[in-house]
Order: C-alpha cells, then sequence, then structure tokens
C-alpha cells in the first residue's frame, strides 16, 4: 500500500510540473504577443512625437527579442529554471518605458498612469498563473511599488495609489488562488485515475484467483468422486470378510481388525460424500428431498452412533427431544450435520465431560442444540469457526479442526432456511445452536 502511495504520490507531481510547463507555454506566447503588440504601439507613438526610436522602439524591440527565446526554447531546462527573470523584466520595462513616456507627453500623465495600471495588471496575471507563490508575491510588490511611483510623477495622491494597491493584489491572490486549485484538482484526478486502475488491477486478479478456484474445485470433486467406487468396493470386500470371519469364532483378532477397517472405510466414505454435498451446496446443485418428520428418531440415532466414542473417552453423552417436534428436513444431510457436530464435540470435550444434543419447538422455530463442556471459543472468533478456511488468531489455533465440516452444517442448514451458530448458554461453555422454520402440526 505505500508503495502504491508513493507512485500515485509521483504521478501527481509529474502532472503537476507537465501542468506547469504548459502553463509557462502560454504564458510565454502570451507574453511575446503582447510585446509585438506594445512594439507596433511604441513605434506607431514615436513616429506620431516625431521622438527618436531609442526612446520605446529599442527597449521593446530588446524585450520582444528575449520574449521570443523563451517563447522558442521554452521546454529547456535552463529556460524553464530562468523563467521567473521575465516578470522582473516586465516590471523593470514597463517602469523605463511608463516613466519616459511620463517625461516627454507631462500633459496626458493621467492616462499614462491608467495605462500603466492595466500594463502591470497583466504582467501580475501573468505570473500568477506559471508563478510559485512567493515569486507572484515578489511581482506583485514590485507592481504595487513601479504603478506608485508613476502614479506620484503624475501628480495624483495615496488614494488612487492605494486603489491601484488593492487592484494588484487581489489579482494576484485570484490567479494564484485558481493555479492551486486546478493543480490541486489536477491531483486529485491523477489520484482517481490511479485508484481506478489499481482497482481494475485487484478486480482482474480477484477474477483469476475465483477461475483458480473453480478449477481448484473442480479437480478435487473430480479426484474425490473417482475415489467413492474404490472405497465403496473395498467397503463391500471388508463387510463380507467380517461376515465369514463371524463363522469362525476363533478369528477374534481378525474380525476386529476387519471391524476396525470398516469403521475407518465408512469414515472415509462419510468424508467423501460430505466433500461432494459441500460443492454442491455451494453451487446449488443439491436438491433437497424435504419430509416433515419427528426429530427425536433422528436424534436418538445420531447419539447412537457417538456412544462408542464418548463411553471410550468417559463423557457422558444425553439427549433431549420431545415426540411432538417435527421439521421439514433432508433426512440424510441433517443426520450428517448433527453427526458432524458431535464429532466435534466428542474431539474438544474433556474426559469425564458432558455433552447433550437438545431439540425445542416454539410457534416460530425449531431449535436443535448440541451444548459441550468444550473449552469456550473467544467470542471474536465465533463468527468465522464456520467460514470454509477460517483465519484465526495464533492462540486459538484448536479452531483450525472445526474447518470444512461446520462450513457444511452451515451450508446444509442454510438450505432449509434456517441459521447455525455459537451461542452463549447458561451452564454450558460451547453451545452450537440450529434454528429451522416451524412446520404445522400434524392433525
Amino acid at each position: 500500500m505505500h508503495q502504491v502511495e508513493v507512485l500515485d504520490d509521483q504521478a501527481a507531481a509529474r502532472a503537476a510540473a507537465e501542468n506547469r510547463r504548459r502553463a509557462l507555454s502560454i504564458t510565454a506566447a502570451l507574453r511575446l504577443a503582447a510585446g509585438v503588440a506594445f512594439l507596433v504601439l511604441g513605434i506607431v507613438w514615436t513616429s506620431s512625437k516625431q521622438m527618436s526610436m531609442g526612446v520605446l522602439g529599442l527597449p521593446l524591440f530588446v524585450y520582444v527579442a528575449l520574449a521570443s527565446t523563451f517563447f522558442t526554447c521554452g521546454q529547456s531546462a535552463v529556460v524553464q529554471r530562468l523563467f521567473w527573470v521575465m516578470p522582473l523584466v516586465d516590471m523593470a520595462l514597463s517602469f523605463i518605458i511608463f516613466r519616459s513616456a511620463l517625461s516627454v507627453d507631462a500633459g496626458f500623465a493621467s492616462s499614462w498612469a491608467v495605462a500603466s495600471l492595466a500594463v502591470y495588471t497583466l504582467i501580475v496575471a501573468l505570473s500568477g498563473l506559471s508563478l510559485p507563490a512567493w515569486l507572484v508575491g515578489a511581482a506583485t510588490g514590485l507592481a504595487i511599488a513601479g504603478e506608485s511611483a508613476l502614479l506620484r510623477a503624475a501628480g495624483h495622491t495615496v488614494w488612487p495609489m492605494l486603489v491601484s494597491a488593492l487592484a494588484l493584489a487581489f489579482v494576484a491572490a485570484a490567479t494564484s488562488t485558481i493555479q492551486r486549485k486546478t493543480l490541486h484538482a489536477l491531483r486529485q484526478s491523477y489520484e482517481a485515475q490511479a485508484a481506478l486502475e489499481a482497482l481494475a488491477e485487484i478486480r482482474s486478479q480477484n477474477q483469476a484467483l475465483e477461475e483458480l478456484q473453480r478449477e481448484k474445485d473442480s479437480l478435487l470433486e473430480v479426484i474425490v468422486h473417482d475415489m467413492r467406487s474404490p472405497v465403496g468396493a473395498a467397503l463391500l470386500s471388508l463387510e463380507y470378510i467380517a461376515l465369514e470371519l463371524k463363522k469362525h469364532p476363533s478369528q477374534t483378532a481378525l474380525l476386529e481388525a476387519a471391524d476396525d477397517g470398516l469403521g475407518t472405510l465408512s469414515s472415509l466414505s462419510g468424508m467423501i460424500s460430505q466433500i461432494l454435498d459441500t460443492s454442491k451446496l455451494e453451487t446449488g446443485r443439491l436438491t433437497l428431498r424435504l419430509d416433515i418428520v419427528p426429530l427425536r428418531p433422528i436424534i436418538e440415532t445420531a447419539i447412537g452412533e457417538a456412544t462408542s466414542r464418548a463411553r471410550s473417552r468417559s463423557i457422558t453423552l444425553d439427549f433431549e427431544a420431545p415426540e411432538e417436534v417435527r421439521a421439514a428436513v433432508d433426512l440424510r444431510l441433517v443426520s450428517r450435520t448433527l453427526e458432524v457436530l458431535l464429532n466435534y464435540g466428542l474431539r474438544h470435550t474433556p474426559e469425564g465431560g458432558r455433552m447433550l444434543l437438545a431439540a425445542t419447538s416454539t410457534a416460530t422455530e425449531i431449535r436443535v442444540s448440541l451444548h459441550a463442556t468444550a473449552p469456550a471459543i473467544p467470542s471474536a472468533d465465533r463468527e468465522h469457526v464456520f467460514d470454509k478456511f477460517p483465519v484465526t488468531r495464533p492462540e486459538a489455533r484448536r479452531m483450525s479442526a472445526w474447518s470444512l465440516g461446520l462450513y457444511f452444517c452451515k451450508l446444509v442448514v442454510a438450505s432449509h432456511q434456517g441459521t447455525v451458530a455459537l451461542e452463549d448458554v447458561d451452564g454450558w461453555p460451547t453451545s452450537f445452536v440450529i434454528r429451522l422454520p416451524s412446520v404445522p402440526k400434524a392433525a
């Protein structure tokens, strides 16, 4: 992020420099045009007065030559660094010309004083559009001093001097503000453009990542799907072997090994189904087969399958489910969801602990809860335990084991128009609560 900000600042600085170069080029063109116009006007005036051309023509000719140099060589770095000299030349030349005009044509002193104010206003305006603020201030000060001296020489009082000073100061402030506002707007424009380009780059990267994730999920689904057949075949083979071994009581050790293998393969088959169902739930390709059934038999079956593991770790496993609690559920998916919750509860509940699987109902919802004496999960991490890839703090590493199983539970419950969450329940450090829509009571 810091690097992006640095690049934005550099782009804005380059834009500001380019804008200043354009302003200098424009003011150079205006200065050259004004010099030529004044040179023509000076030649005509001196001729009408039968004056020597050296009075106005020569200084103006030198000025036009200098302005032409700055205009034609404006892109040169040396000329750009010396551009601040031109306003000073403008001020000095204007003062010399108008002071000479006052000496020669004293009868029109007021007219020359007014003309000098117009010229100084033009000089200050050009300075304000192209120079830094401190140089604009210096040029404005010189313009005020020169105009005041010309007004005094023309015999005016201090009030016209104050008026001209205020006029020049306001012109300088206005043109400088325009320059600052323009540069600020230009910077904002470049920052906005940079932000849009960064956003487009992020969007492009995100689309590439999404495409990569889809390809990875598709590959995983193909691999897992292809695993189903050999696992099923191995499961059937072990079931056959176990049946044959039961005919020979002396083969107790082999029968136990076969039973262990059956349990392992059954778990693996369940994991394969869960991964495939998760993928289908994510993409909306799994059609639910809803039946309005009592929840007690489903809960009893889940408790029965988990009893052996609970007993091996001295965990007390109870359930509470009134006969009248009914819900519209997909039996296979909900049974798998309860199995996942019980397995996680057994994994994290310490030996000698307690677990309770309960079902209750109200007029608006069905509530299925798994309570356990497993260590409580911090409140800040609870909303992430159902993520597909939970990101947790180092002190909450045990949450990494909750991974895909709870994500599968969230998808199943969401497909039933319900919610699942960790909630605070008195007497239980950990409580998973599933909330499903209520169903009409049976007649």
